[in-house]
C-alpha cells in the first residue's frame, strides 16, 4: 500500500515536471534552465538516487533512532511515574507512622501529666496533714503552757490577794491578822470563784 502511494506520488511529480518544461521544449535555450530538456534526464536519475538514499537512510537509520528514542523516553516516564506513585505512597505511609508517633507521645505525656498531677495531689495532701498535725500540736503546747501559766497566775493571785488583805486589815485595824484564817477565807472565795 505505501509502495503504491509511493508511485503514484512520483508518476505526479513527473508529470508536472513535464507540464511545467513544456515551454522550455517549445523554446530551446529560455526559460529556466533546470528544466532544459537535455538536462532533464540527468536531474530524474540523481532526484531517484537521491530520493532513494534519502529514503532508506530515514527508514532504516533515522527513524528507528526515533523510535528508540521515543520508546525509552515513554518507558523512562511510566518508570518515573511509576517511582513517584511509590514514594507518594511511602511519604502517606510516613505521614502515617508520624501521625501514630505524635499520638502516642501526646497519649503519654498525658499520662505522665496525671500521674504528675497524683503525685502531686497525694505530696500536697502529706505536707496539709503534716502541718494540721503541726499546727494541732502546737496548739496542745501552747494550751498546755496556758493552762500552766493560768495555774501559776491563780497561785500568784491567791498569793496576793492574802498579802493585799493582810495589808488592808492592818492599815485598817491596826491589828496583823492571822495568816491561815485569810488563807482559808481566800481560798474559799477562789474555789467558788473557780467553779462559777
Amino acid at each position: 500500500m505505501f509502495y503504491q502511494r509511493y508511485i503514484k506520488i512520483f508518476t505526479l511529480l513527473i508529470s508536472s515536471v513535464l507540464f511545467f518544461t513544456y515551454p522550455s521544449i517549445a523554446a530551446e535555450g529560455t526559460g529556466m534552465p533546470q528544466m532544459v530538456i537535455p538536462d532533464f534526464m540527468p536531474q530524474l536519475v540523481w532526484l531517484l538516487i537521491i530520493f532513494t538514499v534519502l529514503y532508506f537512510s530515514m527508514k532504516y537509520v533515522a527513524l528507528p533512532r526515533i523510535t528508540e528514542i521515543i520508546s525509552s523516553r515513554d518507558l523512562k516516564i511510566v518508570n518515573d511515574l511509576e517511582k513517584a506513585e511509590e514514594i507518594k505512597n511511602e511519604i502517606e505511609k510516613t505521614n502515617k507512622e508520624h501521625q501514630i508517633a505524635i499520638e502516642d507521645t501526646n497519649n503519654k505525656i498525658q499520662i505522665i501529666v496525671n500521674e504528675i498531677n497524683q503525685k502531686s495531689n497525694q505530696e500536697s495532701e502529706i505536707k496539709l496533714e503534716e502541718c494540721q498535725n503541726n499546727i494541732n500540736k502546737k496548739i496542745e503546747e501552747e494550751k498546755i503552757k496556758l493552762e500552766k501559766e493560768i495555774q501559776q497566775f491563780n497561785k500568784s493571785i491567791e498569793k496576793i490577794s492574802s498579802e493585799a488583805a493582810e495589808s488592808i486589815i492592818e492599815k485598817m485595824y491596826y491589828v496583823k491578822p492571822d495568816n491561815a484564817n485569810l488563807k482559808k477565807i481566800i481560798n474559799k472565795y477562789s474555789e467558788s470563784y473557780k467553779n462559777e
